[in-house]
């Protein structure tokens, strides 16, 4: 395993980028020599698809994104993961059941970033969205989610489950916010002087609203450990 690699899913470039916090990659890229690695799926997500495509409300998020592309922040890895990738879509798509039809958990996107983790030996990915976090950390805890949400008992195939579990029970998830406390841990925000626990909490509100999924409790329950 390449420890000081992590896989970057589009959402989470995203809500880096929408909470002006990026510059955490080039902090951590140079301290630390972490390496953030995007599949082209994830570079077509985040800056052709905006920049070419016509999605204006993300384009200054995709430029920062191929800023850091082309500072070398960010590395492109090209995989032939299709196949593995749609193996997992269907493990996960169908682990789950409510009132007999299969829920949609993952997108092909997440699927393709999952294969490629797998295919390059990384075990450390950035991930904001709840769900296939969940699904690879707590998937029992996501039922009860789920079974809430849709106030519905939800039936599981434990063997697709299992399977999806045994493949990527060693995956470490990584979300923004924890970026931003990592970085904030190693000095990032140490020029705001004795503000800076002040600008720690204001950032993790930040990306919060930009996407990321951490919770308020988890917000102010951080903040009371920090000095």
């Amino acid at each position: 395993m390449k420890e000081k690699d992590i896989l970057c899913d589009s959402g989470s470039l995203i809500t880096l980028t929408s909470a002006c916090m990026d510059r955490t990659l080039y902090f951590l890229h140079e301290k630390f020599g972490v390496r953030f690695i995007i599949p082209p799926s994830v570079e077509y997500e985040t800056i052709s698809r905006p920049l070419y495509g016509g999605l204006n409300h993300f384009a200054f998020s995709a430029i920062r994104i191929k800023e850091a592309l082309n500072d070398n922040i960010l590395t492109k890895i090209e995989g032939n993961v299709r196949s593995e990738a749609k193996r997992i879509l269907d493990l996960a798509n169908n682990v789950f059941y409510v009132k007999g039809n299969p829920l949609n958990l993952i997108q092909i996107g997440e699927a393709e970033m999952l294969a490629l983790a797998s295919s390059i030996d990384v075990n450390n990915i950035l991930l904001d969205e709840r769900t296939t976090r969940m699904l690879i950390e707590a998937p029992f805890k996501l039922k009860e989610h789920l079974e809430t949400e849709f106030s519905a008992t939800i039936m599981v195939d434990s063997d697709r489950m299992h399977k999806f579990s045994d493949a990527f029970k060693s995956m470490n998830v990584i979300r923004s916010s924890e970026i931003v406390i990592i970085a904030y841990e190693n000095g990032f925000l140490d020029h705001f002087n004795s503000l800076k626990k002040e600008a720690l909490e204001a950032v993790l509100y930040k990306v919060k609203y930009a996407g990321c999924s951490i919770r308020f409790d988890e917000i102010r329950q951080y903040i009371k450990t920090v000095k």
